[in-house]
């Protein structure tokens, strides 16, 4: 990957000069973007490196320095200024502006207005292009790995993956950060803006890859990442529980970010189990995957959902034979369920409510809003409809056992 560093070697930047923020020289750079003003933070969404020409426009030096701040903000790799008569006046970028720069650690250079844009960008683009192509590689290696038929069993494939970086001996895991509430956002986007807003959703997963993408790989700076619609998928080396404790707090940390940035997103990370063959890796995405799928079922605490904390849900997932649970659940279940379909009754919630409190119905009453005398009166009637008593341990066993398949194949 190109860095803000690389980019003193272009020809077309060999006489560009580092005012400030040498610190954040290591930046990873996504993309050249030239701009005319501020502000600058619905059209960046990670690592772009800024060519602000300001043309035949009065630029005040309060206003270069709201561009610094506003570039760093948004984790934009460097800004550069054209330097000239009719561009930014070198006066304008003073001391306090280089230090400001050093303060945020954010690169901000100068140039000459001599030098021609297109060239700058063209020279920008093909080093990024040269630098991307083994990443470029990676993710189109574990797309095809998790969403295509790959046989891992294959010398070539094995081949490939040492190619990319994989190492047999290492242990990894797949971590899936999802964007929930796509829907819910985006008519809420279209209420405030137009009918016409739902074309650029697919416009906002790309901008939202590329964010996520560029904070990873300079926070971690390990593992590789496919971007997939609304989600974005890592493979992460895990050798020591120290390096998956960070990754864990990284991952939930990003979401929190990505939420705050974009107000009313919710994102949330699955996780799934480690393994060190290609067989297992994949084995990892379908684990994460199943986590994320599963988040009605289980109480989810922070950002983060794995397919260990899934219990009894595992089994379900790795049953190969659907109709076999479900005839189960269905037995127990469906005279209580045909019961209150045919009556407007509450009969299969209240069951679920007990069972959920432990069985304490003094809990269950007030849980429910209901009379002590009235929470009896059901659970009698539950008794009678399924011809059981909920006294029996073995009975609440096989009915807290069915209402698991039943909302599991309902909400899954």
């Amino acid at each position: 990957m190109a860095t803000t560093n690389d980019l003193l070697c272009l020809p077309s930047l060999s006489q560009m000069k580092l005012l400030g923020g040498s610190a954040g020289l290591s930046h990873t750079v996504t993309w050249p973007y030239v701009i005319l003003c501020p502000p600058i933070n619905e059209w960046v969404s990670g690592g772009e490196f800024l060519i602000y020409y300001g043309a035949n426009m009065e630029v005040e030096k309060i206003e270069l320095k709201q561009l610094v701040r506003e570039a760093a903000e948004n984790d934009c790799a460097g800004i550069l200024f054209l330097v000239g008569e009719h561009f930014v006046l070198e006066k304008n970028l003073d001391q306090d502006l280089q230090e400001l720069a050093d303060e945020l650690s954010i690169p901000v250079f100068s140039i000459t207005s001599r030098s021609y844009v297109n060239s700058i960008t063209k020279d920008i683009i093909n080093l990024i292009q040269n630098r991307d192509k083994k990443h470029l590689d990676a993710s189109d290696f574990w797309y095809s790995l998790f969403f295509e038929y790959t046989d891992t069993s294959q010398l070539s494939t094995l081949d490939k993956a040492l190619f990319l970086g994989y190492m047999p001996n290492y242990t990894y895991c797949v971590y899936i950060l999802q964007f929930m509430n796509t829907d819910e956002y985006f008519q809420h986007l279209e209420s405030i803006h137009d009918s016409h807003f739902l074309e650029s959703r697919n416009d906002f997963y790309r901008m939202l890859a590329s964010k996520v993408d560029y904070l990873t790989r300079r926070e971690l700076d390990m593992g590789w990442h496919i971007g997939q619609h609304n989600a974005s998928i890592f493979v992460f080396p895990v050798n020591t529980s120290s390096q998956e404790s960070a990754i864990d707090r990284y991952m939930q940390q990003l979401c929190l970010r990505l939420e705050n940035q974009y107000p009313g997103t919710r994102f949330l990370t699955g996780k799934g189990q480690k393994g060190s063959k290609l067989s297992e890796i994949r084995r990892s995405f379908i684990h994460a995957k199943r986590a994320l799928l599963s988040v009605s079922l289980i109480p989810v605490k922070g950002r983060m959902i794995t397919y260990q904390e899934l219990g009894f849900y595992q089994l379900l997932y790795e049953i190969p034979n659907a109709e076999y649970p479900k005839k189960y659940a269905s037995s127990v279940l469906d005279p209580l369920l045909s019961y209150d379909a045919e009556n407007g009754s509450e009969l299969y919630e209240t069951l679920c409510t007990f069972l959920n409190c432990r069985f304490n119905k003094v809990q269950t009453a007030k849980t429910l809003y209901l009379h002590r005398n009235t929470l009896l009166g059901r659970l009698e009637k539950i008794e009678k409809i399924l011809g059981v008593s909920l006294e029996d341990p073995d009975v609440l066993f096989h009915l807290q056992a069915a209402i698991k398949i039943h909302r599991f194949f309902t909400e899954t």
